[in-house]
C-alpha cells in the first residue's frame, strides 16, 4: 500500500479508519527494520494496534501449531510476520474478542490456493474469516465510498498495487495480466451494480 492514496488520502490510513487494525509485534518489527520504506506515522499506527496475548506462552504455543500443522516454513524471520499475524487471527476469535477476522496480505505463494499455500490452508480449514489483499481492500473502498471517489481511482490503485505483487506470467495462478483483468472486471460489476441501487447513490 506504501505510496498509492485515494482521494488525498495513504491507502494505509483508510485501513485504519475503515478496520480495527490489529497485527503482530513482528509485523512492527519489520517495519522499524525497513524504515526508509515507511511513510511518516505508519510506524506508530502499527506500534498502537499490536495484539497483546494474555500470556507470553500463547503466542509460542499457536506458533508451533501453526508451522507444525500447516507446514509454514520460517527460516530465521522469514514467513514469522505471517504466522504470528495467524497466532493473532486465532487468539483473536477463540478469545471470544472477535468473530470474524480478515487477513490482509499480498505474499502470494502462501495465499496460493493452487499450491496449497499455508495461508490459504490456515483459512480453509478454520473458519475464522477471510484472506484479502490490497486489492480487495480497494474494492471495498470502492464499494462503500463510491460517491468520494471515482471509477477512475481505483482502477489506477488497482493497476499499481497488481504491478508491485508481482507474479509470473508463466504460471496461470500468479499471472499478473490474468489477475489484473479478474480485478478491473470485479471493479466493473461493483460499478454497474451499485449504479442500479438508486437509495445509495442519491
Amino acid at each position: 500500500m506504501r505510496g498509492i492514496d485515494i482521494v488525498n488520502k495513504k491507502l494505509w490510513l483508510w485501513l485504519w479508519e475503515e478496520f480495527d487494525v490489529k497485527l503482530s509485534k513482528t509485523i512492527c518489527n519489520e517495519l522499524h527494520d525497513h524504515h526508509r520504506l515507511t511513510e511518516a506515522g505508519m510506524e506508530k499506527k502499527c506500534k498502537d494496534s499490536i495484539w497483546s496475548f494474555e500470556r507470553k506462552s500463547k503466542l509460542k504455543q499457536l506458533e508451533a501449531i501453526f508451522v507444525q500443522d500447516f507446514g509454514i516454513k520460517m527460516h530465521n524471520r522469514e514467513n514469522q510476520g505471517e504466522c504470528h499475524n495467524c497466532c493473532v487471527a486465532l487468539d483473536a476469535v477463540l478469545s471470544g474478542k472477535y468473530r470474524q477476522v480478515i487477513f490482509l496480505t499480498d505474499e502470494l505463494r502462501m495465499t496460493d490456493q493452487a499450491r496449497e499455500g499455508s495461508l490459504w490452508r490456515v483459512f480453509d480449514n478454520l473458519p475464522i474469516g477471510k484472506i484479502w489483499s490490497s486489492l480487495d481492500f480497494v474494492l471495498y473502498l470502492f464499494a462503500r465510498h463510491q460517491k468520494r471517489f471515482q471509477f477512475q481511482i481505483a482502477e489506477d490503485a488497482i493497476r499499481d498495487i497488481n504491478a508491485r505483487m508481482g507474479g509470473s506470467e508463466k504460471k496461470s495462478n500468479s499471472s499478473p495480466t490474468k489477475r489484473l483483468m479478474n480485478y478491473n472486471n470485479k471493479l466493473k460489476k461493483i460499478d454497474e451494480t451499485l449504479s442500479q441501487l438508486q437509495p445509495y447513490n442519491k
